[in-house]
């Protein structure tokens, strides 16, 4: 069943060359997640299109990569243009570390991100680092990474609780050190919004800001799975994956 749950990686915004956006958008693009999806995990997680996964109360879910229905190879192709923008051609290779968890099936993941961005062109290397994974963390709150993998539980239903980790007052939760004031603002004046409906349209506005200068690679939306006899009645799929023991009984 779909779940608060998103994997995603971060690029370490505050040096090269993760600063410059365009970098960021290519490897965005050449990233086939939906292969991951079916391929890696398996157990019907879908791809990431969005920071807020889908089915949060009171959201719109309107926000999404532009490029999102576009084909794998003319999503490479267009990353290919906009790294030889960003000046990474043939004399200027594009090297640099990506860093994941040794846990689950993250570094199955990371051997399929590595060939994904080398398949963009033969001057794209990507080394692979696994950390264990409170190292991992630490070295991405400390920004001692390029580009790193992770993984986000909602603590609670509700697109804020996705969306402040990118905010630049969250600090170094925020991994790649993202700051954008508009989008700030966005979620800030969101905070003070009582009408619902508005709420979520100031987040999505702001969700849709930060798809576009992806300070973050989305990955898969990740699911909740649990093994439920066919005799238990009172059981209900929700994305929270609550399931109280007082609504269960046993079918005669």
């Amino acid at each position: 069943s779909p779940y608060l749950t998103c994997n995603y990686f971060s690029f370490n915004t505050t040096r090269p060359p993760f600063n410059d956006v365009r970098v960021r958008q290519a490897l965005c693009m050449a990233y086939d997640r939906d292969w991951v999806a079916g391929n890696i995990y398996r157990t019907g997680e879908r791809a990431a299109y969005s920071f807020v996964p889908p089915g949060i109360s009171n959201y719109p879910g309107s926000a999404r990569y532009q490029w999102a229905d576009q084909t794998i190879e003319a999503r490479r192709a267009e990353a290919e243009r906009l790294l030889r923008a960003a000046g990474y051609g043939p004399n200027n290779p594009l090297r640099f570390e990506f860093s994941h968890r040794n846990t689950s099936d993250n570094p199955r993941v990371a051997v399929v991100v590595q060939n994904n961005w080398r398949q963009i062109a033969p001057r794209v290397t990507v080394e692979l680092r696994g950390v264990e994974t409170q190292v991992h963390y630490a070295n991405m709150r400390a920004k001692n990474f390029d580009c790193g993998d992770g993984g986000w539980i909602a603590d609670y239903n509700d697109a804020k609780n996705y969306l402040y980790l990118l905010e630049t007052r969250t600090g170094p939760q925020n991994y790649p050190g993202y700051s954008n004031p508009e989008y700030d603002r966005l979620v800030h004046e969101s905070d003070f919004e009582v009408d619902a409906a508005a709420r979520g349209q100031l987040m999505s506005r702001a969700e849709q800001l930060a798809l576009n200068d992806a300070p973050i690679c989305m990955s898969v939306f990740i699911n909740s799975t649990n093994l439920v006899h066919p005799d238990l009645t009172g059981y209900e799929d929700n994305i929270n994956d609550y399931h109280r023991a007082r609504w269960f009984g046993i079918r005669n």
